[in-house]
């Protein structure tokens, strides 16, 4: 089993105390406090954390997916991670992104928090709806085309 490093896991220290984890240039590069830049560079000179970059395959996959789901605000280092994840497969991810987790949850991937209690147990397809005037889109806006209201994402059940 692949164990695959998101930001939140390595803010949280805990490569460590593992002996190998994967992640992506994308998550290096949002390590931003010395100290946990610190202990990353240690352990990525040891070999203790090993730094690929996900299959365009995989990518396009995520991609598709996002759009199946309607999970529209994921980040480039988000997708680079559930990619790197189907290229390693089997593979654990550790994050605290609840959005990254629902993803996992529909590609089947397994996954488990760093530090909050909650996980998704369940995955989800979203819409966005205007507060104002009610209206849903598919695709999420700043604000409201018709009306100006504010956007917000809802689960479809």
């Amino acid at each position: 089993m692949h164990i695959i490093f998101d930001t939140s896991a390595f803010l949280a220290g805990l490569q460590l105390s593992l002996d190998k984890v994967y992640t992506t240039q994308e998550v290096i590069n949002e390590i931003k406090d010395s100290y946990s830049r610190f202990n990353l560079e240690i352990s990525i000179s040891s070999g203790k954390v090993i730094v690929m970059k996900p299959s365009l395959k995989n990518s396009d996959k995520v991609f598709k997916v996002l759009n199946e789901i309607r999970e529209r605000k994921l980040s480039k280092t988000d997708i680079s991670i559930i990619a790197l994840a189907l290229d390693l497969q089997p593979s654990i991810v550790f994050t605290d992104d609840l959005s990254v987790q629902n993803v996992l949850k529909y590609l089947g991937i397994q996954f488990s928090s760093v530090k909050i209690s909650k996980k998704v147990e369940k995955s989800f397809k979203f819409k966005y709806m205007c507060l104002n005037c009610k209206r849903e889109f598919e695709t999420v806006y700043e604000g409201c085309p018709y009306c100006g209201g504010e956007i917000i994402k809802r689960r479809v059940y």
